[in-house]
């Protein structure tokens, strides 16, 4: 699709939830000029049916019918649903661009699968890699192109509370519990990617289980030891926070956060909106507006990626599952530490 910057993007959304509500509902409503929505579908009929009354669209009763109506123009897929990414599946055969919530999470060979299918069709693919629209990593980009130099180590530590995956300012939590591999392990490693604008050349990874056998069935704390070209370095962890057994210590650990050292300078970074940054002339804190939100960023450059415009959004030969990522990126294991 090629145009005007106002053409209107007909969209069929698969998977209604907390990520609808918070982010990509009310992002649409402001591009309005852009975008219109014009079926829902989820795996609660009933919700649908809400969600379609107050959009004044339709609610359909499957996916097939969903995907291939010839009003639709693109496909939303925001939540996990029982079918899991068989919607990729048939979007690519409707030769329908995707733009896509999920983490990419499946075997291998189904991986390899989808990457024939998004390939032979040339639709758009656009996964929702969420931090790379964050006010603080676009800041930070404008940093290191001007007062800070290039990067040469990254530091960062997540941390989880809960599984609550459609939180703001996401998608960094689960409803339900996940690999940290998967998420926000693959997100980071994204995060990195697009800071050091290259692909590492090698990946390590450790996992560890804090909590003891029995309370925990998998590694509640993952980190990456990334190397990218030229010996620049990106060291990045995420844990799960057990409020259980733990109680309120969480008042009284560490902020998360980035720090980033520069050829010229350093910055610290709390996600999604504020950034402090030391070079030769003194340190700096920025407090970040949230406008445009995240959601207006990610489906404006999804609405510039369909229509071959120029656009920062990322794609599938970025998604790590793709079959272009490094093998590292691909499947990572991870070991426990001794």
């Amino acid at each position: 699709m090629s145009g005007s910057k106002n053409v209107r993007l007909r969209v069929g959304i698969v998977g209604l939830g907390r990520l609808w509500e918070a982010r990509h509902k009310p992002a649409l409503a402001k591009l309005k000029d852009r975008f219109t929505v014009v079926a829902v579908y989820d795996q609660v009929a009933r919700r649908a049916e809400i969600e379609a009354q107050q959009l004044g669209c339709q609610a359909v009763d499957g996916l097939v019918e969903l995907v291939e109506r010839p009003d639709i123009d693109a496909v939303y897929l925001l939540t996990p649903q029982w079918f899991g990414l068989h919607p990729i599946e048939l979007a690519c055969q409707a030769g329908k661009p995707i733009y896509c919530a999920l983490p990419l999470s499946a075997d291998e060979v189904e991986l390899q699968r989808l990457d024939g299918l998004i390939r032979s069709s040339g639709v758009a693919f656009m996964p929702e890699f969420a931090r790379r629209f964050y006010p603080t990593t676009i800041r930070l980009r404008e940093l290191l192109a001007t007062k800070l130099g290039p990067p040469r180590l990254v530091i960062g530590q997540g941390r989880l509370f809960g599984f609550d995956r459609y939180g703001q300012p996401g998608p960094s939590t689960q409803i339900a519990p996940a690999s940290l591999l998967v998420d926000p392990g693959s997100y980071l490693l994204d995060w990195c990617r697009f800071v050091y604008q290259g692909e590492p050349v090698s990946v390590q990874g450790w996992s560890g289980t804090v909590l003891p056998q029995g309370e925990a069935t998998e590694a509640d704390f993952v980190t990456y030891l990334l190397e990218f070209a030229g010996g620049a370095v990106a060291q990045v962890a995420a844990g799960r926070y057990h409020r259980g057994p733990w109680g309120e210590a969480s008042q009284f650990l560490p902020q998360p956060g980035i720090q980033v050292f520069a050829e010229r300078g350093v910055a610290w970074l709390e996600m999604p909106d504020r950034i402090q940054w030391t070079d030769s002339d003194g340190t700096h804190e920025e407090k970040l507006a949230l406008e445009p939100t995240v959601g207006e960023l990610l489906n404006d450059h999804f609405h510039r990626l369909v229509r071959g415009a120029q656009s920062i959004a990322p794609t599938w030969d970025e998604a790590p599952s793709s079959g272009t990522a490094p093998s590292s990126l691909t499947s990572i294991t991870t070991r426990a530490p001794t």
